[in-house]
This record gives structure tokens, C-alpha cells and sequence, in this order.
């Protein structure tokens, strides 16, 4: 069996990072979905709410985190937390523990209006996909 060809499980929602300095497209901080991906190239086509589709690398896309890493966090921090941040962060969790995708696209929406969880919701599509590039691109 070739490792080349192992099949991966992509999420049903990516976030562009807001901090993304280089967008082709200008959708940082926009909800997208993965509709077209070539590994070996780091190359992933994300189509917008408007039929719009950008190409970005693994490091400009964000995903949820699982919900067990979003609890690990809140019961680790839950004194540095805003009562806010907090509450975000739960909502975001459980919405996640249903696992539909309306309800994943309710977590992504959440994250994506609240700047504060953002580290603490959301991981790299390069780090979740332990993509290691010898060289980046921008992109």
C-alpha cells in the first residue's frame, strides 16, 4: 500500500485567516468550504457563500478544533477566560458534540464573530493535516 494515496477527511468548514496578509481573493476572515484539494501541492480551492472560489495553502485555512481540545482549554483557563469568552467557547464545544453541519457552520460562525476564542477554537489546516513544507508560498 502506497502512503502517497491515503485518503484524509477534510472539514465541512474552513475559516481564511484574518490575519492573512496576502489574499488573492480578499476573504480573510470568511467562511468557506473545501472544494477541490491537491496535497502533494498544498494547493486547497475554497468556495464562498457567493460562488466565489479562492486557492490557498494549508496554512491560511483555520478548522475547528475537536471539542475535547475546546473543554482541555476552558477547564485549563477558565480563570484567565471573559465570562464571554467562556460561554463562546462552550457554545462552540457543544454545537461541535452534535457533529451535524449546520450545527458545525453555527461553531465556525461563532468563532469566526469572536476574536478572543479564535486560538483557543480554532488550529491551522496545515497543523491538523501534519503538512511540514520546506518552503511556503504566498499565496
Amino acid at each position: 500500500m502506497n502512503d502517497n494515496n491515503r485518503e484524509i477527511q477534510l472539514p465541512d468548514y474552513v475559516l481564511v485567516n484574518p490575519r492573512l496578509t496576502d489574499d488573492p481573493v480578499y476573504r480573510q476572515g470568511e467562511i468557506g468550504v473545501i472544494t477541490a484539494a491537491i496535497l502533494n501541492t498544498d494547493e486547497f480551492f475554497v468556495g464562498f457563500d457567493d460562488g466565489q472560489v479562492g486557492l490557498y495553502s494549508a496554512d491560511a485555512l483555520l478548522l475547528l478544533k475537536q471539542p475535547e481540545s475546546i473543554y482541555e482549554y476552558m477547564h485549563q483557563n477558565a480563570l484567565k477566560l471573559s465570562v464571554d469568552d467562556f460561554m463562546n467557547l462552550k457554545n462552540i464545544a457543544l454545537l461541535l458534540d452534535y457533529g451535524t453541519p449546520k450545527d458545525q457552520r453555527k461553531a465556525m460562525e461563532i468563532a469566526q464573530k469572536n476574536p478572543g476564542v479564535l486560538s483557543a477554537a480554532l488550529i491551522s489546516l496545515e497543523e491538523s493535516l501534519g503538512i511540514n513544507q520546506a518552503y511556503k508560498r504566498g499565496r
